[in-house]
Order: structure tokens, then C-alpha cells, then sequence
């Protein structure tokens, strides 16, 4: 049926005008422009701890240009993804934190596209592993196993996430992780599979000549007495402190509180506390200021925990990687615990005793 002339015009000066309002006209399908980088700015934002200058820096532009890319996005997508303090990020929204959950896993994919290959050699054989851990674990566990991963995987890129406990298990549960290592969060659920790696056993380290060194049989009175350098609360470590102390009835004096254990180590050295530390943080310490003492019967050791998901089919680079992590147990053992395992196991690269 023909349309009067008056009728086609108002109904283009209609369409003109919702084009103006940012909307679309009837019959166009509703498009999103959401770019990878905008993605990846997000991912940069939540892994440096929300600091927009330091995202800024590993993505190699400004700190407008970062808050402009966010901006971006939220407009596009409609929603707020970031919690605001000021002019300051200080978390994630709930939707925020669905974006960025699938905003890592669109990264992934997308990096995994671009080394697609078809080959089955060793050699050939590509990939991202994304591993969530702890500074602990990054530094002094970690470096040897790396070494050895990509002598049989030279064509496989490690990502390394360094996050707490609780953030490392929500992002294995939620797919943004494909392993994770750390101590267990006290809540976890049955979709995650957690597998023992090794004992952290701890150890107190004192300044050079403290008092402490002399003393035969440590007590939490004698320890009290003393100012303590802590593990921020989000780490296990930095938990365990106060929560020994509080089943005595006690409070430590917790004098500063950092991110990673070299630095706790630092602040020991000046004398300005004592703390307690992973022994394997102290293995190839070399600071003559230094000294460690023997507290196992006053802090507990935890268990470093591999987790995945229990529903998730692993790549054999990721089967291997694991099998580094459990010197001398027999990966049949390991196998017989994962969906796909025995499959992993026939396509493994390592030795059985490796």
C-alpha cells in the first residue's frame, strides 16, 4: 500500500531523529562495537590491583586513554563495571565482575585463534596455559618448573596470575583460569577439583642477633612481645598470623602489612619486625641479616592445592604442567581424576617418572 507523501517524510524525519537519540531505526539489528582492547584494558585494570596508572603503563598508553577505553565500554555495553570511589576504581560491580570473566575468556579464545595450528608434533603444538598463583608460589616454586615446561612445550605461552586464594578459585571455577595454585579458600564447592601438591611448612625469621635466636622453646607470650611485618589478610599467610595469636586469647603487634614475601624479608632485615614465612621462600636466601627459627609447633603448614574445574577437558600441555607439579606420583594416579585423563595420558610428553 502506497504511503501518502506526508506520511514517508515524518517518518524519515522519525528515523533521523532516533539516529540522533543513539537509537536504532525499526527493522536494523542492534550492533555492539566492542574492541579487543577494550577488553584487555579492562583485564589490565582488575590484574594490576585497580591502579589505572599501572594498567596504563603495561598497556603502553596514558592514563586518560585507559579511563577513555572504560568509559567506552560501560556506554556500550550499558552497565558500570567498575566500583568508584572519587575519581578511584576500588572494585568490580556485579556485572562488572561477569564482564570480566568473559572478557578473559574472549582474550583467550581470541589469542588461541591466532595460533591455531594443525600439526601434532611436540614442537608444533600451541597455546596459552593460564595459571592463577600466589607471589609465593611465583617466586620460589615456580621458576625451575618454567624452565622445564617450556623445554617440552617451546611454542606454549605461560600466563601467570598472581591473585589471592579466593580470587584464583573463583576464576578457575568461572573458566578465566585454567589451573590454579595456592592454599584452598575455607568455602569452596564440589565443581572444583583440588589436588595436593606439597606442605608449606613455615618458619619465624628475626633480624640477625634478636633476642629470639636464644631462646630454646618459642611461646606465643615470648612472640607477643615483639613487632610483626604480616602478609596482607588475603593471603593465607598473612590470615595465619592473627588467627594463631586469636586462639590464645592474643593479639599480635602487626606494625606494617605488605603484598609479597620479598618484602616482608626486607622489612625483617631493617629490624623493623619479625614474621613468619614459607621456609621455601628462605631456601636460597643469601641476606647475611637473616636469621630463621623453627615455629611448626605454633603455626600450622598448609597444603599448596592444584585446582580445576572438574568438568573441564584439559589440553596435554596442561596435563603436563601438572604432572611438573607432582614430582614422583604416578600419573595414572593424576589421570584417573580428570574427564579426558586417559587420553591426556597417551598424549603426554613427559616421562612416566617425571
Amino acid at each position: 500500500m502506497l504511503q501518502e507523501p506526508h506520511e514517508r517524510t515524518s517518518g524519515v524525519k522519525r528515523a533521523r531523529r532516533d539516529v540522533r537519540c543513539g537509537k536504532k531505526p525499526a527493522g536494523h539489528a542492534t550492533t555492539m562495537a566492542i574492541t579487543l582492547a577494550q577488553l584487555n584494558c579492562i583485564r589490565q585494570v582488575v590484574d594490576n590491583q585497580f591502579s589505572v596508572s599501572r594498567a596504563a603503563e603495561m598497556l603502553f598508553t596514558t592514563q586518560p586513554g585507559v579511563s577513555k577505553m572504560i568509559r567506552s565500554l560501560e556506554s556500550e555495553l550499558g552497565i558500570d563495571i567498575f566500583v568508584r570511589r572519587g575519581n578511584r576504581l576500588i572494585g568490580l560491580t556485579d556485572e562488572g565482575r561477569e564482564a570480566y570473566a568473559l572478557a578473559r575468556r574472549m582474550l583467550q579464545d581470541a589469542h588461541s585463534l591466532q595460533r591455531l595450528h594443525t600439526s601434532s608434533g611436540r614442537s608444533e603444538i600451541t597455546g596459552v596455559l593460564h595459571v592463577g598463583t600466589t607471589h609465593i608460589h611465583a617466586r620460589y616454586r615456580l621458576p625451575s618448573l618454567t624452565q622445564r615446561f617450556l623445554e617440552a612445550y617451546p611454542k606454549v605461552q605461560l600466563e601467570y596470575s598472581m591473585c589471592s586464594p579466593s580470587e584464583i578459585y573463583f576464576g578457575v571455577r568461572d573458566g578465566t583460569l585454567d589451573i590454579g595454585l595456592s592454599a584452598l579458600p575455607e568455602s569452596t564447592r564440589a565443581r572444583i577439583l583440588a589436588i595436593r601438591a606439597y606442605e608449606m611448612e613455615r618458619c619465624l625469621i628475626v633480624p640477625a642477633g634478636h633476642p629470639l635466636l636464644d631462646i630454646d622453646a618459642i611461646t606465643f607470650e615470648e612472640l607477643a612481645r615483639w613487632p610483626w611485618v604480616v602478609h596482607d589478610e588475603r593471603f593465607t599467610a598473612g590470615a595465619v598470623v592473627q588467627r594463631a595469636f586469636q586462639m590464645q586469647g592474643m593479639q599480635p603487634n602487626i606494625v606494617v602489612r605488605v603484598m609479597d614475601a620479598s618484602v616482608v624479608k626486607a622489612y625483617v632485615a631493617q629490624g623493623i619486625g619479625i614474621a613468619v614465612l614459607q621456609k621455601m621462600a628462605m631456601e636460597d636466601e643469601t641476606d647475611p641479616r637473616l636469621r630463621q627459627i623453627d615455629v611448626s609447633h605454633l603455626f600450622p603448614s598448609p597444603s599448596a592445592m592444584i585446582t580445576v574445574r572438574a568438568d573441564h577437558l584439559l589440553k596435554v600441555f596442561a596435563f603436563d604442567f601438572i604432572r611438573l607439579l607432582l614430582p614422583g606420583q604416578p600419573p595414572e594416579a593424576l589421570a584417573a581424576r580428570l574427564p579426558n585423563g586417559k587420553e591426556l595420558l597417551a598424549q603426554s610428553f613427559l616421562g612416566r617418572n617425571d
